[in-house]
């Protein structure tokens, strides 16, 4: 049984990995614009890097729907593509690892990348997800 799983794990890890990489894409350009290109090449790396085993093996457990789809072009004549239909468990494994990598990541490099990130925090921060001065000060002002 475990050999079995295993077997279909490492057969799953390549499509796998294509389902993972627009998550990994989005966490690219949020590390972009929080560590630069390292950033990038971090996030995007580390969402890919958890996200392909998670992916492949919520398709062992609970294989998608796999068909094929047959429709006309614009020139009228009929195409059959092979179509993938994920089940729920991989996409909620598939968006989990994605939030999770992000600060998976800022564990591992210790915060490395963010650019306005203070010796003094010590609080996820997510890139874009930010308070305004005026009530990061009043909230400062009540909790003082």
């Amino acid at each position: 049984m475990k050999q079995q799983f295993l077997k279909e794990f490492v057969k799953k890890l390549g499509p796998s990995a294509q389902y993972a990489l627009p998550g990994a894409g989005i966490n690219a350009l949020l590390g972009f614009m929080s560590g630069g290109p390292l950033g990038a090449l971090a996030y995007g790396g580390g969402d890919l890097l958890l996200n392909t085993p998670a992916i492949a093996a919520a398709r062992v457990a609970k294989p998608g729907i796999t068909g094929t789809l047959t429709f006309k072009d614009k020139a009228g004549k009929l195409v059959t593509k092979p179509d993938y239909r994920p089940s729920g468990l991989e996409t909620g494994v598939n968006v989990a690892a994605s939030f999770a990598s992000y600060p998976f990541i800022d564990l591992v490099t210790g915060g490395r990348f963010y650019k306005d990130r203070t010796a003094k925090q010590n609080q996820y921060y997510y890139p874009g997800l930010d308070l305004p001065p005026d009530v990061l000060k009043r909230i400062q002002q009540e909790n003082a």
